[in-house]
């Protein structure tokens, strides 16, 4: 076979194809720009040569992969020991239009010089190459103008080809048959660099109807293009004196630039013939022959100018017969002759061997040691210009912006405090550094800042039930109950070990008053419900006269034994039977199918974090109503009905109860369990026969009704705090009507002692007995800064006269759902004051005053929080009761947090329903004296 043409790297069947692989070889290798009608192809005039269509488009375009990777592809001439390598990669214009597509998604995800630089190191590692195997490099280019381009090229791969030489030593010693002087010199020779243009200026190109000689001013031109590049080469060190010494070698005594003059040679010959057929079919048969004829003087002037003397083909062969005789020997200078000069024409068969290696090592990168893997990344750092700037320049902006960050921190701060002088950081560094490393140097000083505010200087942030963060270093929990802040996915790398355990503080401080009102103290910002609800007022009551006054004390649990614990609550707690809580309202919650137990000893420990619960409940758990009486039992129902009182206006109709008669309260009762504790509040939605461990309400009688004087008011002496003119009691008149039993046919008054005083007195009927009484009421709001007031309406303020006296009564506060939270007139922008006690004065009459308060915090709906008594809670006759309402609530998704602004007060709110008379027994069991 006399031509072989193949890619590589080679194959043994090629090899072994090979006639004589003996004979000594040159190699010439083609590589360049193209333009786009050349469709990837360089090397046309290696096709002139042998009549033969050896590289065309066709074939380039099946070799070249989609992603613009370099492609080589090799033509051996083996009558004639010439090798042709042709190189197809990023500088061929055809090749990306082809690939845009791809070529611009690649460049929105990583950037346009990242590409770029990607695809000029693949380009310069197959430049790599082609300069350590081959004898000629022809260098091409559309038009006839020195491309400084390369000149980077020229010298990345100079730098990086001085690293490889102890690996190309190493890779050709085990080849057998390469000689010890190509061993030595690591390559064939220094190889010489011509240059091709496809093209020359217009005044100087042949036109196919002329059989002239070269235009003398092309001769002049391409010799001033030769002094223009040779200028270039020495000013910028890329060759010199002695070739051994270069990357290749410019002849000294030889042209090397030649500019093609030949008229404009077909490049598409399917597009050409098409339309020459097109042509023929329209024209008459005389206009036929002579086209035919006329085809035929063109071959034959093109193959005249293949014998004239100026022609790609002489230019390229006349260096190709030096290397065939007597080898190159560029050396110049003074040293020229001292210095010897190596050339070797190897055999074919091992420079295919060799070949493969070394393609192997430069551009697929096989198996490199750590010195082969430095080359590389000096070939990278050296080619990709923008890159090393800009991480030059990353690099010393760097240190500037993290002097920024670190500029007047505190010993700890928060996430809020911690972005913001990150983001000042950030601004600094943007105004200097420059290039694409810009992304990845701000991912690395984000990172930076990151790990210095979590070296010790990260703030606790766990929320309190207020809403305040913890202004404590990072630290484990508080109390034993309190919460633990677990660390966030970017705090994966704290040793939480190393932290110190103290309790939780926000640095925030309230005044409050106690149970009764007659102290007030500062207090801490909670972060537990106890600490909250139980605790501050537990201490407040040790200096006050809360310690020994009358109370009802709240259900709580009572352990049975010393392995008691919090209970694991359902998602949704299913109820069988249903649920009465305090107001009568029955629970029935539908069962959600959830099958995950979960813990809730700490869901109200850190009100930031995620709360498990929330996350099964989802929207599920919101605008739920109010339970209503569905699910009753009959005695359960008929027990309701027969104690429930009819309010109607302000009239309140009593049915009188028969203790002796059959029809006897026969309410299930239901026990609570001793061993397993409510872990939060109380509310109707919380589950069966469980209790908490500590009350969050408070009610205790001051002691007589004659403590309070609604012309005076109360005092500041005994409750401080109160602002001007608002610290009075509602009156409340209420008729109350008795009906005793249908079968009793007149009021029996031996039984029902009424004694004769002028309240209680009126008008006698059969089977009723009707009356007035007097209660005083007071709804009392507190401020944080400990301001008290009372409200006569759910939107005002209760107001006095100049001469103190209360012309607003308690209707509206007792048939109205009072809010939870009301704006403080102690400053121009007011605080949030929250209903915090409910005063009660009650009538010296045969009835019971009673009270059954029920919050709901939240505005859409939400759980109900209660008392936990069975029944209404009944006051004693003639007395002045204060019961204190929670200070935080907290449900089964985490605290309800008070509102910022005034324009949110509407979210809470204490239903209407507090207030109501029952008829008096001798039951006073809950009255713990």
């Amino acid at each position: 076979m006399k031509y072989k043409k193949i890619s590589l790297p080679f194959d043994e069947h090629f090899i072994s194809s090979i006639q004589n692989n003996t004979k000594p070889t040159i190699i010439v290798s083609i590589f360049g720009k193209s333009s786009l009608v050349s469709k990837s192809c360089k090397a046309r005039f290696v096709n002139d040569f042998y009549d033969r269509p050896i590289f065309n488009s066709s074939l380039v375009q099946a070799t070249s992969n989609s992603k613009l990777q370099s492609s080589i592809e090799c033509f051996y001439d083996e009558s004639g020991g010439i090798v042709y390598l042709h190189l197809t990669g990023t500088f061929d214009s055809h090749l990306i239009t082809q690939n845009i597509d791809e070529l611009s998604t690649e460049i929105e995800e990583k950037g346009f010089l990242r590409v770029w630089s990607s695809l000029k190191y693949n380009y310069a590692c197959s430049l790599l190459f082609l300069f350590n195997v081959s004898h000629i490099l022809v260098l091409t280019n559309p038009v006839p103008v020195f491309d400084t381009s390369y000149l980077s090229y020229f010298k990345a791969l100079d730098c990086s080809r001085s690293k490889f030489l102890n690996a190309i030593k190493s890779t050709l010693s085990k080849i057998p048959n390469v000689s010890t002087s190509w061993i030595e010199n690591t390559r064939l020779c220094s190889p010489r660099l011509l240059f091709y243009y496809e093209t020359c200026p217009n005044e100087f190109k042949k036109t196919k109807q002329t059989n002239a000689p070269c235009h003398p001013g092309l001769k002049k031109a391409e010799h001033s293009l030769e002094d223009q590049i040779y200028c270039i080469l020495r000013k910028r060190r890329i060759i010199s004196n002695i070739s051994t010494h270069s990357i290749f070698a410019i002849p000294a005594n030889q042209e090397y630039v030649f500019m093609d003059d030949s008229p404009d040679q077909v490049l598409d010959w399917d597009e050409f013939l098409t339309n020459s057929l097109i042509s023929l079919c329209n024209s008459s048969s005389v206009e036929i022959k002579d086209r035919f004829i006329d085809c035929e003087v063109k071959e034959d002037i093109e193959r005249d100018f293949l014998n004239k003397s100026h022609n790609i083909k002489k230019f390229l062969f006349d260096h190709i017969d030096v290397a065939f005789k007597k080898g190159f020997d560029d050396n110049i200078g003074r040293h020229a002759i001292t210095i010897p000069n190596y050339f070797e024409a190897p055999a074919f068969g091992t420079w295919c061997l060799v070949a493969n290696e070394m393609y192997n090592l430069f551009v697929l990168a096989n198996n490199l040691d750590e010195e082969s893997k430095i080359a590389m990344e000096t070939l990278r750092s050296v080619l990709d210009i923008d890159t090393n700037f800009s991480e030059r320049r990353c690099r010393k902006v760097q240190p500037i912006a993290m002097a920024a960050y670190q500029e007047n921190l505190p010993s700890h701060y928060n996430r809020n405090y911690h972005d913001t002088k990150v983001a000042q950081a950030l601004s600094m560094f943007a105004q200097h550094a420059r290039g694409p490393l810009l992304d990845d140097y701000i991912q690395i000083l984000v990172q930076d800042c990151d790990k210095f505010w979590q070296s010790g200087r990260q703030m606790c942030e766990t929320l309190s039930l207020t809403g305040n963060p913890c202004t404590q270093p990072l630290h484990k929990g508080g109390s034993v109950d309190g919460p633990i802040k677990e660390p966030e996915q970017d705090d994966n790398h704290i040793n939480r070990d190393e932290l110190l355990i103290m309790e939780h503080s926000s640095s925030v401080v309230y005044l409050s008053a106690c149970n009764c009102g007659h102290k007030q103290g500062t207090r801490e910002d909670p972060f537990t419900i106890r600490t909250a609800n139980y605790d501050f007022y537990q201490i407040m009551a040790s200096d006050c006269i809360c310690g020994c006054l009358d109370r009802i004390n709240f259900p709580v649990f009572q352990p049975s034994t010393q392995d008691y614990r919090a209970a694991q609550l359902f998602a949704k707690p299913p109820v069988i039977a249903g649920r009465k809580n305090s107001a009568g309202l029955l629970h029935t919650p539908t069962q959600m199918g959830h099958t995950q137990v979960l813990s809730l000893g700490g869901v109200f420990a850190s009100c930031h974090s995620v709360d498990p619960i929330n996350e099964i409940l989802g929207e599920a758990s919101r605008n739920r109503e109010v339970p209503d009486r569905q699910g009753l039992t009959s005695v359960e129902l008929a027990n309701m009905q027969k104690n429930e009182d009819v309010i109607s206006g302000n009239q309140i109709v009593i049915r009188v109860t028969d203790t002796d008669g059959d029809t006897k309260d026969k309410t299930l009762v239901r026990q609570p369990s001793t061993t397993e504790y409510l872990p939060g509040m109380l509310h109707t939605e919380s589950p069966n026969s469980l209790l908490p461990q500590f009350p969050s309400w408070s009610l205790v009688c001051l002691g007589s009704s004659c403590l309070y004087s609604h012309n005076i008011g109360l005092q500041e002496t005994q409750h401080p705090g109160f602002l001007n003119s608002t610290a009075y009691l509602l009156p409340w008149d209420v008729t109350v009507r008795l009906e005793h039993h249908p079968r009793d046919r007149y009021w029996n008054s031996d039984k029902n002692k009424i004694n004769s005083s002028p309240i209680q007195r009126g008008r006698k009927t059969k089977g009723s007995r009707e009356f007035s009484v007097k209660i005083f009421i007071g709804v009392e709001y507190e401020c944080p800064r400990g301001h008290r007031f009372m409200c006569s309406a759910p939107d005002k303020i209760l107001t006095t006269a100049g001469n103190g006296i209360v012309k607003e009564n308690g209707n509206k506060v007792s048939n109205s759902d009072m809010p939870l939270y009301f704006p403080c007139p102690c400053s121009s922008a007011p605080l949030i004051a929250q209903l915090m006690r409910i005063h009660v004065v009650t009538p010296k009459a045969p009835v019971h005053v009673t009270l059954n308060p029920m919050v709901q915090p939240e505005e859409n709906g939400g759980p109900i929080f209660v008392t936990g008594f069975d029944t209404p809670i009944e006051l004693t006759q003639s007395t002045y009761w204060v019961l204190r309402l929670p200070y935080v609530y907290a449900g089964d998704r985490g605290p309800y947090l008070p509102p910022k602004e005034p324009s949110q007060i509407g979210q809470g709110k204490l239903l209407k329903g507090v207030y109501s008379v029952a008829e008096a027994t001798t039951d006073n069991n809950k009255l713990n004296i």
